[in-house]
């Protein structure tokens, strides 16, 4: 496997998880609202996956562990964004049920950590950057239009990610040998499936009702 490989295989998984997103309720409060604390739930363990992937990739390959710190601290902060957003709709976000799929979407990358297989982790990382880059500014525009500008600052600042983020984490595959390319491939089609099983799941909890226990301030 190659680079060019991934990026097939990239393209591919956001064209899917694109028609998921436009899918998705946006305009409903009870989807906003779960749809926040499962990002969450991922947003507030970032930085330290980031950082033990970087601890945990050999030294013949310093370059992206650099990179993953880099990573790192750049998330530093941005839990506390979606803890605002919330408050701005009358709602504690910590008190927001936190659905399986959310859990399973990044406490099972701690596996490939400490399995040796952190290539699986760039996978990961070109998911949700890509995601961001790619559908961002469409689903902020939807967001920031229904609830206002406190109520979206987390979806602003990741609107504006540079395409850069994504073209360095292309770059840092240049040191990957086959196998480990072949890991990458697989991250991504894994986390793009956990990614879109979140999505679907809250939008069943909203047409079911399950999503009303929205953590309401008082």
């Amino acid at each position: 496997m190659k680079p060019n490989d991934i990026r097939a295989i990239f393209d591919d998984v956001q064209r899917d998880l694109s028609k998921v997103a436009d899918d998705f309720p946006w305009e409903t409060q009870d989807a906003y609202v779960s749809w926040m604390a499962q990002t969450y739930e991922y947003a507030l363990a970032t930085t330290r996956i980031l950082a033990l992937t970087g601890g945990h990739i050999p030294m013949h390959q310093t370059s992206v562990a650099t990179r993953y710190i880099q990573h790192a601290t750049e998330e530093r902060g941005h839990d506390k964004l979606l803890i605002s957003d919330a408050k701005a709709l009358g709602v504690d976000l910590t008190k927001t049920k936190i659905i399986p799929e959310a859990e399973a979407f990044h406490k099972s990358v701690y596996y490939w950590i400490y399995q040796g297989q952190t290539p699986v982790i760039m996978g990961w990382v070109l998911l949700l950057e890509g995601f961001a880059v790619l559908n961002g500014p469409r689903l902020f525009e939807r967001a920031e239009k229904h609830y206002g500008k406190k109520a979206t600052s987390f979806m602003r600042v990741h609107t504006a990610e540079d395409p850069d983020h994504v073209d360095k984490a292309f770059k840092a595959l240049d040191v990957y040998s086959a196998k480990e390319l072949e890991e990458v491939a697989h991250g991504l089609r894994v986390y793009a499936k956990l990614y879109a099983n979140v999505y679907t799941a809250i939008a069943q909890a909203v047409r079911s009702g399950d999503a009303k226990k929205s953590g309401k301030a008082a």
